[in-house]
């Protein structure tokens, strides 16, 4: 007898009924505590839409979870095949400040005096602090035969540092579970946000994927957290999410909002030749759409 496969089950979108008092609000948008709010009115859906803003700073606990996750899935598909640890000499400087002020600029400086001996070189450099709190930076490394002498000898004629640690990366080595490692750990830098910089040239390319756009007006940017503004604004509405960062308000009742038959259907309504008049110039890109015809929308602050 054949088997066959059952069709799978489609997901529901994750909703939520905001209730003015409940901590639920916080559950549900997973953002930074220190996130802000872009409310708008969405011409696609014909509703408000919200869009979280978080901080994405690395000082954030949040913010910093999420930036490690994206630059580790990155690194790994750089695939690179060495790592380099440059250190300082504190007694050449005042503070770790100064050290890292004086030497930042050092790294890039590095890797331009290696390219011209050596070829294409690219990298992924991470700042680090000891536990006395001086700086020392970690590199990924994608390139050829890099002399560890070479290395050593153009670093201390830029720093004056002696010690250079470089080494190949073994078949066995992981470079997502190692930048998580180092990233995780990360001491707060009081001199910068800055932990993580990298050649351009280092990740691989992301393939290009057309997304729907969702056409906004009136834009209201709100200094709150979203859970704050939803629960005061919006008690017993219901909140859907329709992609990773935009959520719709709808009141409590309305029919189910079926998002992909909504996008599908503006899209349709808007590119299909057969909608269009002979007088209508083409239309080429997104950008390119003539003005909504429809009426004004409400403004986002409105009551239901």
């Amino acid at each position: 007898m054949k088997y066959t496969p059952k069709p799978p089950v489609p997901q529901l979108l994750p909703s939520y009924i905001i209730h003015p008092t409940s901590q639920a609000a916080f559950r549900y948008f997973q953002v930074c505590p220190d996130s802000q709010t872009l409310l708008a009115y969405s011409l696609t859906h014909q509703s408000l839409v919200l869009f979280p803003l978080p901080c994405k700073t690395w000082s954030c606990r949040t913010c910093a979870e999420s930036k490690i996750k994206q630059l580790a899935l990155a690194v790994q598909a750089a695939e690179p095949n060495r790592l380099l640890t440059l250190t300082i000499d504190p007694s050449l400087y005042l503070s770790p400040k100064e050290a890292w002020q004086k030497t930042r600029r050092c790294v890039p400086e590095l890797i331009r005096k290696l390219r011209k001996q050596f070829g294409s070189i690219e990298y992924l450099r991470v700042t680090e602090v000891t536990r006395n709190g001086w700086p020392h930076y970690h590199l990924l490394v994608r390139s050829g035969y890099l002399p560890h002498s070479v290395v050593k000898a153009c670093w201390s004629e830029l720093t004056g540092a002696k010690i250079v640690d470089l080494r190949p990366v073994k078949k066995s080595f992981s470079a997502y579970m190692y930048l998580v490692k180092y990233l995780s750990k990360l001491h707060k830098l009081e001199w910068t946000e800055r932990h993580v910089s990298l050649s351009r040239g280092f990740a691989p390319k992301e393939k290009w994927q057309p997304k729907v756009q969702i056409q906004t007006a009136e834009p209201d940017f709100i200094r709150i957290h979203p859970a704050y503004v939803v629960m005061e604004r919006y008690p017993g509405c219901v909140i859907t999410r329709i992609s990773k960062n935009a959520h719709i308000i709808t009141r409590h009742g309305d029919p189910p909002l079926d998002v992909r038959a909504t996008c599908e259907e503006y899209l349709a309504e808007t590119f299909c030749p057969e909608n269009r008049s002979a007088a209508d110039p083409p239309l080429k890109s997104p950008s390119e759409q003539p003005q909504d015809p429809r009426p004004d929308p409400p403004s986002p602050s409105c009551d239901f």
